[in-house]
Parts: structure tokens; C-alpha cells; sequence
């Protein structure tokens, strides 16, 4: 388990998203996506709750989480965060996006081996859209401090302001044993309606966390691709 005490006083499966005709174009607005930068160095493991701003480009939103060092290797680099500390916790990151873009979020995703549920969740989410819950399975991919079997995973929103707060949140009530979150990185996409836009984006499954300009949510595909293809007069099903 994680010692707390001491600290204190002393991709096997990947889900990846193709725009149709459109390269994804990278943005300037994930800082510090690999969680190798702050204040200061976490050597093994360093709780940070609440309002701290040690980790920088990012804010402890909610609860606690744990920003690890030595204790496992990273994803991307040498760290990466428990989304767990003393219990549940939230980051988030002030985006600067473009309205009616559409953004796609990648992230490794792996679960604190030192005990806690088989099945961990994490939530993402960005302003104006609904959140998703991504899962890593412990049964099915056993890791351990030496091998994380970390995971990509994605989510795709499009931006309703010029500024959207992108947030991860732990999925477990309780316990210092959460997911753990590496390797963050932030795409934009064609403006909508373009070739490439988020219409090419509801049609490979980013429907489901999309949402019009007021927050509703598509019921399925053809909801979402309508809502682009009639220049957002077609309302997601939220607004019937």
C-alpha cells in the first residue's frame, strides 16, 4: 500500500479517434499533460489536496490525489497522478478553445496495483459537456508497481466558450487506492460543419459525450450528425 507516513516525513488497450479529412492539429492548452513538472519534486509519492497549486498547469479541484513519483513508473516520463489520496479527488485545467471547435482529449489510464476495487473509474469531463466515465479492469489486466498496463483512453467535446475547464475526477467513493492518470493531451479539430469538424466526430462515436450549444445531449448518432449538418438548428434530444 501506499505509505503515506514515510512519504510525508521523509498500451494494452487503445481507443483511438480519425477525423475523416481533417489531421488532428495540436493545442496549445494541455500544460503539463505528463504531470512531470511543479513546485517542487515528489520523489515517491506526495499528497496534494485541495487548492494546492504544486502541480503545475493544474488545480486539485476537489478531495485529494496523489502525485507519484518512484512509486510506478509513468506513462510518459517519470510520473503521474493517483486520483485517490486520502480518498477521492478532481484536477482540472482552464482550456483556452475556440467556440464551436471541437476538442479531443487522450489520456493513459491505469489503477493504483496496491489494492481497492478490481474495476477502477474515472470520470472526464469539459464545461458545456457531458462528462464520460472510462473504466481500467484489474482482472482483466492484472498490473503491478513494475507494470502498469496503462491504457490510452479518449473523450471529445466541442468548446461552447472561449475558455472550458477540463476536469478528471475519481470514480471511487472511498480509499487511498484510485485510477491513475497520465500523459494528458488536448487536440483541436476543424471548426463544425468543416470536413473533419465534429459532424466527422459524432459518427465515430463522440456522440456520447458531445452536446449542443445548450448543454443537451444527442440520443445517437444521427441526432448529433443533424445538429452539425443543419447549423445547430436541429436541438439535441434534451431540447424535445
Amino acid at each position: 500500500m501506499k505509505r503515506r507516513s514515510t512519504i510525508s516525513a521523509g498500451i494494452a488497450v487503445v481507443a483511438s479517434l480519425v477525423l475523416a479529412g481533417s489531421a488532428l492539429a495540436a493545442f496549445a492548452g494541455a500544460n503539463n499533460g505528463s504531470f512531470e513538472t511543479g513546485t517542487n519534486d515528489p520523489v515517491a509519492v506526495e499528497p496534494l489536496n485541495a487548492g494546492s497549486s504544486v502541480l503545475t498547469g493544474w488545480s486539485i479541484s476537489a478531495g485529494s490525489v496523489d502525485w507519484i513519483g518512484t512509486y510506478w513508473p509513468g506513462a510518459d516520463g517519470t510520473k503521474s497522478v493517483d486520483m485517490n489520496g486520502a480518498g477521492p479527488g478532481a484536477i482540472s485545467q482552464l482550456l483556452t478553445t475556440t467556440v464551436g471547435k471541437s476538442y479531443v482529449v487522450t489520456f493513459a489510464l491505469s489503477a493504483n496495483p496496491e489494492g481497492g476495487s478490481t474495476v477502477r473509474t474515472l470520470s472526464v469531463g469539459a464545461t458545456g459537456s457531458a462528462p464520460l466515465s472510462v473504466t481500467f479492469d484489474r482482472g482483466a489486466f492484472p498490473n503491478t508497481r513494475l507494470n502498469m498496463m496503462w491504457q490510452s483512453k479518449q473523450y471529445s467535446f466541442v468548446a461552447t466558450s472561449t475558455s472550458t475547464t477540463l476536469t478528471f475526477a475519481s470514480g471511487e467513493a472511498t480509499g487511498p487506492f484510485g485510477p491513475a492518470l497520465d500523459k494528458v493531451v488536448v487536440t483541436e479539430t476543424a471548426a463544425a460543419g468543416s470536413t473533419g469538424g465534429p459532424g466527422a466526430a459524432c459518427k465515430l462515436g463522440a456522440w456520447k459525450t458531445m452536446t449542443d450549444k445548450a448543454g443537451h445531449q444527442f440520443r445517437n448518432q444521427g441526432d448529433c450528425v443533424s445538429y452539425y449538418a443543419t447549423k445547430f438548428k436541429n436541438t439535441g434530444a434534451g431540447a424535445r
